[in-house]
Parts: structure tokens; sequence; C-alpha cells
């Protein structure tokens, strides 16, 4: 009996971590759009500055990313996002 609770929690532990990791793989695809939406909206911030729309997009790039990595618990990254949300918030009331 105890030889049989110990593979069905094995068999959870693993199940678990592949489903870990599939979410994990899940946040990097779509961290990686997100992530060149802010690099091309901080790369034309001239063109960002005078479009309010692009500030929008760019905003809701960082906060997708915050929120997915603070569900993930990766907190370098929620901090780093959280950071240039506040930034974007600022351009968005300084037009």
């Amino acid at each position: 009996m105890k030889d049989e609770r110990e593979k069905i929690n094995e068999q959870v532990k693993i199940m678990e971590a592949e489903q870990e990791e599939r979410i994990i793989g899940y946040f990097i695809e779509e961290a990686k759009d997100h992530l060149n939406t802010i690099e091309q909206g901080l790369i034309y911030m001239s063109n960002t500055i005078a479009a309010p729309e692009m500030i929008d997009e760019v905003f809701r790039a960082a906060h997708s990313v915050k929120g997915g990595a603070a569900m993930l618990g990766i907190n370098s990254i929620h901090k780093i996002a959280h950071k240039l949300e506040d930034y974007l918030k600022i351009m968005q009331n300084c037009q």
C-alpha cells in the first residue's frame, strides 16, 4: 500500500513539474511578443511620445509581463516591469 502511494505521489510530482514547465514556456513565448512591443516603443521613443495609443500599447505590454511574472513568482522581472509601468504612467499623464 505504501509503495502504491509513493508511486502515485511521484507521478503527481512529475505531472506538476511538466505542467509548470509548460506554463513557463507559455509565459516566455508571450513575453517575447510583449518585450518586442516594449523594445519598439523605446527605440522609437519620440514617435511613441507623440502617439498616446503607442504609450498605451507599450504600457499594456509591460503590464502583461508584470502580471505573468507575478503569477509565476519571478520577482526580478515583476519589479522591472512594474517600474517600467510607473514611468509609462508618467508619460501618459504628461502629454
